[in-house]
């Protein structure tokens, strides 16, 4: 259901390496207005300001700027035509350019006319107008007469014609930071109910004071005619400083959500009664984990997130996960505070906790922008920002059949109510029993009383919870920090794999790594059998170390026996070989941790004992798994399934084919493998013609295995029955089938 809900972004703008992220301002904006469908507005720093059609995925119309030229807001564009011609004007305010004064920098407005009728390249024209209060936002209103509508820092709200003439203006006193300013068509809001025939949109302005969430309503019409304001309190915070609001949303329907840099997820209802705004909660506050946000103590990661409403109470979510180099793509329905979809993408240009932003294109179009953030800003590569077009489900509605059945995957991104709770109770007394032991350095106690505690919960997986886990292995691992004062205790460590509760992000990504450094090869093993995310990267460097260790240990006579126990080389290989893999990802894991085609050909010798039995002992174990109506386990295997091996083998030759040609010793072993192959491929070919005759018995054989029992009914059961002794009679096919004997 996901992958039909979110669908696979795509790139529509890749920025040039000279747009780069300055103080206080993205390297890059996106607008979409809903009154020039099929376009959208890219303002790049240094670079220019670019109309593109969505449909086509090309620019219809590109303004460029000198290097030293920086933009303060996102450009808006609106969409004319005149005798018959059709222009876009592009409005932005100016941060710097070259000849301006410091005294008129952020109060120029460039005003940009450009022609997209036709194929004839028309020169634009630009003007500047200097305005008396630099606007952080410019919207548009839908309506004909002033269609601008400029909203100042502490929310206060300016109309202005298409020449950037100032028509109308309400002040908002106070100190305050503007947040977001929403713009609705006045019909599709269904949450005011006072008379509004003589306007043509609302807006809901949203800043930040101190503790509280400042939302104002209001109409616009020719004129700006107040509604009513409200704060809604962000959740208190234990901490010194005050909880920063990442982002925030507003729906046609009045449904306001919000993010504060902790991660509580807030949703509120805006109903306007009796000329005043009320807000009431609808649900209770989610409290989001696994995020970058969340980790990084940085005031400028509340940028790795963004919000955006896609109408009633259902929210696209884009956030970097903690350990990865990924952007979660998510829709969220908040009255009933459930995960519906999950998409997940690659962060371009290598960026490893991107700024995000998020706008909503036409329909069944999410816009995502990808940027450097201000902790980049250290980096002396250039990082080249992008915009993606992420296509939606365009008719999907809030409905309770639609929410049924989604606890498995939204859990995975919510902290439990029990964990948003201070550690007290069963749980924390363990984590303080077992630290205070380690401080001890008495190893043993900490694992007899971690395992005592562990058994006596009947449903251990409630037990041992997402953050519960982290935090011991915090204490015995210390993925994030500096290496941990306690002794390690495998047996905590090999309690935890066996009940399938970790996770490589619980630990950065680095669950492998850290183990080897611990010298428990074992429980590395273990883990590839119980972890589901270990990365390729972390199985080719502990390929690398036992390469290295059993290359020293073949060239000297004595093993230290400090190292410790470490498996061969070719069970490690069978272990990695099993596990599921991305081929893509592995080839630049064999790339980056063995380009040496010496450590290549000890790994092609091991596949080549494997390649070598063909698929014979493969055969012999299904026909054994047939005749006897059992499953063989895979562990009784010699070698990895032989299609696995290939692939692994596959996998191998395409990151590494070039270096192995160079290296003569590689030669030999390649021709044995291919004098291995070239049978097994006749034959595959030979027992090409079974297919079409054997599919329904296959077919009979896995429903049998999934149900327990074939689900024709009797009627059924005689005709199929029938057609096969009319076949068996006439002796159609290549093949009868008579009789096997084992």
């Amino acid at each position: 259901m996901s992958s039909t809900i979110i669908s696979e972004p795509f790139q529509l703008y890749l920025g040039s390496a000279s747009a780069q992220k300055i103080r206080d301002f993205e390297a890059i904006y996106t607008t979409h207005n809903p009154k020039f469908p099929g376009y959208a507005t890219v303002t790049a720093q240094a670079d220019g300001i670019h109309v593109w059609d969505l449909q086509n995925l090309h620019p219809v119309a590109s303004y460029s700027v000198d290097k030293l030229v920086k933009f303060a807001v996102p450009a808006f564009s609106l969409y004319v035509t005149e005798d018959g011609n059709r222009s876009v004007i592009s409005y932005t305010l100016l941060k710097h350019s070259p000849g301006i004064p410091k005294v008129h920098l952020e109060r120029i407005i460039w005003v940009i006319r450009q022609n997209i009728s036709g194929s004839t390249v028309v020169a634009s024209e630009k003007t500047a107008v200097t305005v008396d209060v630099p606007p952080v936002r410019i919207c548009g209103t839908g309506h004909d007469t002033v269609p601008l509508l400029f909203v100042s820092k502490n929310g206060s709200l300016f109309l202005a014609n298409a020449q950037v003439d100032i028509k109308n203006q309400l002040d908002w006193p106070g100190e305050r930071e503007h947040l977001e300013t929403i713009v609705f068509p006045r019909k599709s809001c269904s949450f005011i109910q006072d008379d509004t025939d003589s306007c043509s949109s609302v807006t809901v302005t949203c800043c930040q004071a101190s503790t509280s969430l400042h939302v104002r309503l209001a109409l616009l019409g020719e004129d700006i005619t107040p509604v009513g304001t409200c704060e809604i309190p962000i959740a208190s915070s234990t901490s010194d400083t005050d909880p920063i609001i990442s982002d925030v949303t507003c729906s046609p329907s009045g449904v306001l959500s919000f993010i504060d840099s902790r991660g509580i997820w807030a949703t509120y209802q805006l109903m306007s009664l009796n000329s005043s705004l009320v807000s009431t909660p609808i649900s209770e506050n989610l409290h989001l984990r696994r995020f970058t946000m969340l980790k990084n103590k940085n005031p400028s990661t509340r940028d790795c997130m963004s919000v955006v409403s896609l109408g009633t109470s259902l929210v696209f979510l884009a956030a970097s996960v903690e350990g990865t180099a990924e952007i979660s793509l998510q829709i969220w329905d908040l009255s009933y505070g459930v995960l519906l979809a999950a998409q997940s993408m690659p962060v371009p240009s290598a960026i490893p906790s991107p700024h995000l932003s998020l706008t909503v294109g036409d329909e069944g179009q999410v816009l995502l922008t990808v940027s450097p953030s201000s902790m980049h800003e250290k980096y002396i590569s250039p990082k080249r920002s992008s915009v993606h077009i992420v296509p939606v489900h365009a008719r999907l509605k809030s409905n309770i059949a639609a929410a049924l059945g989604k606890t498995a995957l939204t859990s995975e991104w919510l902290i439990s109510k029990t964990s948003q709770e201070e550690e007290d109770g069963e749980s924390a007394k363990i984590i303080s029993d077992v630290r205070a032991f380690l401080g001890k350095k008495n190893a043993q106690k900490a694992e007899q009383a971690f395992l005592k505690w562990v058994d006596s919960h009947s449903s251990k997986e409630a037990a041992l919870g997402y953050e519960f886990v982290k935090k011991i292995f915090n204490i015995i691992l210390a993925p994030a920090g500096p290496p941990t004062k306690y002794p390690y205790t495998p047996r905590i460590t090999r309690c935890l794999l066996e009940n399938a509760v970790v996770s490589t992000v619980m630990l950065n990504g680095r669950l492998i790594t850290m183990l080897r450094q611990r010298g428990d090869w074992e429980n590395v093993m273990f883990a590839l059998t119980t972890v589901a995310d270990v990365s390729e990267d972390e199985l080719m460097a502990s390929a690398k170390v036992l390469i290295d260790r059993q290359r020293k240990s073949e060239n000297t006579m004595d093993v230290d026996a400090s190292e410790g126990y470490a498996p061969p080389l070719w069970s490690y290989i069978f272990a990695c070989v099993s596990y599921p893999f991305s081929a893509a990802q592995m080839r630049l894991a064999i790339r980056k941790y063995l380009p040496d085609a010496q450590d290549l050909v000890m790994i092609l010798g091991i596949l080549e004992t494997w390649i070598q039995g063909g698929t014979e002992t493969e055969v012999e174990a299904l026909l054994k798994s047939v005749a006897t109506n059992m499953k063989i386990p895979s562990s009784e295997a010699d070698s990895p399934p032989y299609p696995k091996v290939i692939t692994f083998f596959h996998t191998l030759l395409d990151a590494s084919f070039v270096a192995l040609l160079q290296y003569q010793p590689s030669h030999d072993l390649l021709r044995r493998i291919l004098s291995y192959i070239e049978p097994e491929i006749t034959f595959i070919d030979s027992l090409e013609p079974l297919r079409g005759a054997l599919e329904p018995f296959m077919k009979a054989q896995v429903l049998k295995e999934k149900t327990g029992t074939s689900k024709e009914s009797p009627a059924e059961l005689r005709k199929r029955q029938k057609q096969l002794d009319e076949r068996a009679s006439l002796s159609v096919g290549l093949y009868r089938l008579e009789e096997l004997v084992i």
